[in-house]
């Protein structure tokens, strides 16, 4: 019985990293809208610019991330997917982050 709960603990977080390399094969679909209207709920911005702010972040990372896709591994991808979704939260800001960290590409959004 032992040995059957080792090989369990094994084969489960193997599963789990298969699915999220499968799953990392194209850009995942992250809830702009949501993910900033809950990342902003209850901040005192004082100007109400947070929520734009997070928008266009967002936004700006889903656009640099869909032109250089391709540029990152697999493995990476499978990585950072999940990095990025942990907690319910999804940010394109922090998937662009991690790969760029990853694989040592950092970009300039701030500059285009």
């Amino acid at each position: 019985m032992r040995t059957f709960i080792f090989a369990l603990a094994a084969i489960i977080p193997a599963s789990c990293a298969i699915d999220r390399a499968g799953a990392a094969d194209g850009l995942p679909t992250f809830d702009i809208a949501r993910n900033c209207n809950e990342e902003t709920a209850g901040s005192d911005t004082g100007t109400g610019n947070g929520l734009g702010s997070c928008t266009k972040d967002e936004t700006d990372a889903k656009n640099e991330l869909e032109k250089r896709w391709s540029q990152f591994g697999g493995s990476e991808k499978g990585f950072c997917v999940g990095e990025s979704t942990t907690g319910g939260e999804q940010s394109y800001v922090e998937l662009l982050t991690c790969l760029e960290m990853s694989t040592g590409q950092l970009s300039n959004m701030d500059d285009q």
